[in-house]
Order: structure tokens, then sequence, then C-alpha cells
């Protein structure tokens, strides 16, 4: 009798962790080949304003060419930015910059002309029922120029677009390709905001000419989702009547292992 609790014991204990596995099931991964990136933009086709394309791509968890999965072009004012400051670069080099396995093709990046006529605001949109999105980094390929935009911050808002706060530090934009990476060091809380906002501010341009001075590409926005609890609570539903289900069994073939 006391070999056959310890054995029932054993299976209830693989039921469970069983169970446990199912439900860490519901909640929303990163791919391998771009850890913890939630929205990857490399300027690809389908194209939208200025010949680059506006929608979140593989290797990230959420891939769209529409809204919310769309990055906006604004001004600081939310208006639209000016579409002939923005151009498709064919084939720069700073397209195989930041540019995680498993991402498709890459020809197109994104040219940023007359900067001195107004700040440029890429904006990213994280709608959620509860706020889901806890957003820690937004890094990005890049090339400046000695009269293009001069920096760049890292910016939230927490109310629908009605303020920005900070996110990380102004960050100067070299002149030569690399990768600039914008963290969160200021410890903005984004997780529960349902309405939130994300975007790169590009200030102190210093051009009003159409000259090339900026170009960008393969934006990735590093960080987490969390289940919501409508999704969390259908898991454990789930992970309850499988667990109800293996104790029904356990209680029908008891007897029969007491008869052995």
């Amino acid at each position: 009798m006391r070999q056959f609790k310890r054995h029932r014991l054993f299976r209830s204990l693989l039921i469970l962790a069983g169970a446990f596995l199912l439900l860490a099931a519901f909640a929303p991964r990163a791919s391998a080949d771009c850890p913890g990136c939630i929205r990857f933009y490399d300027m690809e086709a389908p194209v939208g304003i200025g010949g680059v394309g506006h929608g979140s791509h593989p290797p990230a968890i959420e891939q769209g060419e529409i809204a919310p999965f769309a990055m906006l072009f604004l001004n600081n004012d939310g208006t639209p930015y000016t579409a002939g400051n923005i151009s498709a670069e064919i084939n720069h080099p700073v397209g195989s910059l930041n540019l995680p396995a498993g991402a498709n093709a890459n020809s197109i990046s994104l040219g940023m002309h007359g900067s001195g006529q107004a700040n440029l605001n890429i904006v990213m949109t994280f709608p959620s029922v509860v706020g889901i999105y806890d957003i820690q980094s937004v890094s990005f390929a890049s090339r400046g120029s000695g009269n293009g935009f001069q920096q760049v911050t890292l910016q939230a808002s927490l109310n629908g677009g009605v303020s920005w706060v900070d996110m990380s530090a102004v960050t100067d934009i070299p002149t030569s390709d690399g990768v600039i990476s914008l963290s969160n060091t200021n410890g903005v809380v984004t997780l529960g905001v349902p309405n939130l906002l994300v975007r790169l501010h590009f200030t102190n341009g210093q051009s009003n000419g159409g000259n090339l001075q900026n170009v960008i590409d393969n934006i990735q926005v590093n960080g987490t989702v969390v289940p919501e609890p409508a999704t969390v609570a259908a898991g454990l539903f789930g992970v309850l009547g499988l667990c109800w289900h293996q104790r029904r069994r356990l209680k029908l073939l008891l007897p029969r292992s007491r008869s052995t």
C-alpha cells in the first residue's frame, strides 16, 4: 500500500508539472533569433510614406503591416511628418547592421532629409486592455552626418500622446555606420499602460536642404509581453480540467492496484 501511495504521488507530480508547462505555452515568446524582440521594423515592402515599409516583420513576436503594428512618422504636435523628407535608400550599408537571424532579405533603409525643418518622431503603438507591454530598450542601425539630426531619445507616452517622458538619455548620433541602443535607464514603467505609445525622438537637425542627412534601419523594440488576465484565466481553467481528469483516472485505478 505504501509503495502504491508513493507511486500515485509521483504520477500526480508529473501530471501537475505537465499542466504548468501547458500553462506556460499561453505566454507570448520571443524568437530565439531575436531574444526579447517584440517588434522589428526593417523598412521593407509593402511600402508606405517615402517608399519605406511601416510594418513589423519576422522574427518579432508581433508582426503586421497595419495598426497597431505599423510605425508612424509624426511631428512633435502629432501631425504627419513631411513625406518629402523621407526616402527609400536602396542597399545602404546600414541595412546589414542590427539584423537578426531569421529576418527577411533587407534592401531598403530609411533616409532623412530637411532635418532642420522639424523634429522627426517615429511612433510605435502598443494598445491593450490592461497594458501588457514591458518595454526595456530600442535599438537601430544608423548613419548620421554633420548637419543631420544630431541626437535621439527613446520616449514614452503614458496618456495616449498628451505628453511624453524620456525613457533613455539624450544620445548623440555618430556620423559613422553603427548601432544605437537606447535603454530604459530612467525606469519608466510601461507595464499596465493600456494606450502605450513609444517613440524615437530625433532632434537638433541642422539642414533645410534636400541632401541625405541620416539613414536608419532595423529597429528592434525589446522587452516582454505579459498575457492579459483573461488569457491566463483560460489557461488556468485548462490546467484545472486536466488535473481533475487525471485525478478521476487515478481513483478508477486505485481498487485494481489494491487487489494486486
